[in-house]
């Protein structure tokens, strides 16, 4: 048994996607399977149910789950220990951010408050899907996620604060049919392709995106790509439309339109609980600070 075979666990326990955790991380399906079928001999117990519609954790699999999950926790919290026995001062804080949003006024604001409370802690920033952000705090590959409630809430391992509101808007390009015509609702869009990245195609999402446009009297047409950087390439290109954060920094990009709706998301930040560094402690409150700041103040000019 090896670090790898726990990670690749983990992230596909996570998952339960054996091809969403070949993309995240960057390995063959194959070589994922192959070293989890070596964890499994080794353990004597098969770890997942696999078939054609889904991968779903044994009995055993759960248990070797919390253990891993709290195997990682101490791991962290020994080599925290070790350097500070050791004397090395110098750290590292690593925050994820969903990918998409606008960050200007957050990240600048959250490293400056930090370091002038730990100047020898290096902040460290990752922009990431939803699924990646919850198996990177899950694998230890993050300290801290800012990301949706709902993708974080019902992981007991985690500390969650939630910190905003978020509407939700559609983009559409400014060469849509539609781009000159004033005081649209997504109605006008039932014809259109909605896109959106493909590593969130589970039944919830679809679920919650068809939940958006129920109220308007139709069902979306929906077509999945890699990445948020692909919904937006698309969009731009008037491949279709997309149901994105408000947050999001392309709705100022000067090709491409956007409308409101009614519909909101929670936003929360995210560590893990076993950890419970003061560093990691003091960030999510840090940065809880700032974005509660930011929305009263974006409250403020919009009135």
């Amino acid at each position: 048994m090896n670090d790898l075979q726990i990670d690749y666990f983990m992230a596909v326990a996570t998952n339960l996607s054996f091809t969403k955790t070949s993309e995240e991380m960057f390995v063959s399906q194959p070589a994922i399977s192959r070293q989890i079928s070596q964890l499994e001999k080794e353990l004597g117990a098969r770890l997942f149910k696999r078939n054609n519609q889904r991968t779903e954790l044994t009995e055993v699999g759960k248990l070797y789950f919390d253990l891993f999950s709290r195997y990682k926790a101490d791991l962290i919290n020994t080599k925290i220990e070790a350097d500070r026995i050791l004397g090395n001062k110098k750290g590292i804080i690593r925050v994820g951010f969903l990918e998409g949003w606008d960050l200007f006024n957050i990240i600048p604001k959250m490293i400056e408050r930090f370091n002038a409370e730990y100047p020898d802690t290096e902040v460290v920033i990752n922009c990431c899907g939803v699924k990646e952000l919850t198996t990177s705090l899950l694998n230890d590959s993050l300290d801290l996620i800012v990301t949706m409630n709902n993708s974080v809430a019902m992981f007991r391992e985690f500390e969650c604060t939630e910190v905003a509101e978020i509407g939700k808007i559609l983009i559409y390009s400014v060469s849509h049919p539609l781009a000159g015509k004033k005081e649209l609702t997504l109605n006008d869009f039932r014809d259109d392709v909605f896109i959106a990245p493909w590593e969130i195609v589970d039944k919830m999402v679809v679920e919650a995106i068809t939940s958006y446009t129920r109220p308007y009297g139709f069902v979306p047409r929906l077509r999945f790509v890699k990445n948020h950087e692909s919904t937006i390439t698309c969009v731009r290109n008037n491949m279709g439309v997309a149901i994105v954060d408000e947050w999001v920094w392309a709705k100022d990009a000067a090709d491409i339109k956007w409308i409101p709706f009614k519909a909101i998301d929670i936003v929360s930040i995210a560590r893990a609980k076993a950890r419970e560094t003061d560093q990691e402690i003091r960030m999510q409150q840090i940065l809880a600070d700032i974005i509660v700041e930011q929305e009263a103040e974006r409250r403020k000019e919009n009135k």
